[in-house]
């Protein structure tokens, strides 16, 4: 069976769970951020974040753009081996055919 825990608050704004005292903060005591701009300090961070942003995103986008067609000219070419496999394959199981046919190649 399992423990029951209960939850106590005491006088001096704790509460009492099993044997363990945890605070609680008031209500209202914790801010919302407040509103309006940064500070001034941030401002300059800001700027280099928005302008590094700007220049960083579309040079990964362009560095990409080699690793994609580098991908896909793998892929062609493993996909032209492969039909080329299987023509060589097709063509030498045709002319197999033909020289059992071909009354010159019997004796």
């Amino acid at each position: 069976m399992s423990p029951v825990i209960t939850l106590i608050k005491d006088a001096a704004g704790w509460i009492q769970i099993g044997t363990m005292s945890v605070p609680v903060l008031p209500r209202g005591s914790i801010q919302p951020a407040r509103p309006g701009p940064p500070p001034a300090v941030m401002a300059p961070v800001l700027v280099l974040a928005a302008i590094g942003l700007v220049v960083v995103i579309p040079l990964i986008l362009l560095a990409a753009i080699p690793m994609v067609l580098s991908i896909g000219l793998v892929v062609g070419g493993l996909l032209l081996l492969g039909v080329s496999i299987w023509a060589g394959i097709e063509g030498l199981a045709a002319l197999e055919r033909w020289l059992e046919r071909d009354p010159r190649f019997r004796r």
